[in-house]
């Protein structure tokens, strides 16, 4: 006697490119909510204020270390530096033989002043640091750059923007520089690294640490 063997009924099968549409809307709906969820830490909203409210932040000091090269030579120094409105008081310790470098000064005037060696000035910083690198570093324009805005004395050649908002390239006074490191300082966003370059000069600033509150005389 043979078993008797149940046959399940003819079930026609849907088409198998049907079974993939459910699943391709939730993976679609997760991707949509994890896209949302993904919110910036810092952000510039408006840049056009953002710029107008840093140019009027003119009383600051960064703590950070300064890298620096040309095709022949090349090397890092710390730095601090104050700016007090139009007054500046940069330090760099490590580099240019020993002891503390200092480029002091306000609107045309600026003074380099190195352990051992006589105090020069001139009608700008930047004409100063000429005695240090070989090349001149862009100070007047680096006390803007240095909060991520252009500077205001200068023609903007092209900049662009992180997703953000925030400044990540800018072409200024034959500089191309990137900015990155962007963090939240009191209620400014600020970069923590620039990299500049200018034909085969080229030097990294990174900001340890920055001081908004005001500094005494």
């Amino acid at each position: 006697m043979h078993p008797t063997v149940s046959r399940l009924p003819n079930i026609s099968l849907l088409p198998t490119s049907l079974l993939y549409v459910p699943l391709l809307l939730i993976t679609a709906l997760l991707g949509a909510c994890s896209f949302t969820n993904q919110q910036p830490t810092t952000g510039v909203p408006n840049w056009d204020q953002h710029i107008n409210n840093l140019e009027q932040l003119d009383q600051w000091q960064i703590e950070g270390k300064l890298g620096y090269r040309d095709n022949n030579d090349g090397g890092s120094a710390w730095l601090n530096w104050q700016q007090k409105q139009g007054s500046f008081n940069v330090t760099l310790n490590g580099p240019f033989g020993t002891g503390t470098t200092k480029i002091i000064g306000a609107e045309n005037y600026a003074q380099l002043q190195r352990a051992g060696h006589e105090h020069i000035t001139a009608t700008s910083p930047s004409a100063l640091t000429e005695f240090l690198f070989g090349w001149q570093w862009p100070v007047e324009q680096l006390q803007f750059w240095v909060k991520g805005i252009p500077a205001p004395n200068a023609s903007k050649q092209s900049f662009s923007h992180n997703t953000d908002g925030t400044l990540a390239l800018l072409k200024q006074s034959n500089w191309t520089l990137k900015f990155s490191n962007y963090k939240k300082t009191g209620n400014w966003v600020l970069p923590g690294k620039i990299k500049g370059q200018n034909g085969h000069y080229h030097f990294t600033l990174v900001v340890k640490n920055w001081q908004l509150e005001e500094i005494s005389r």
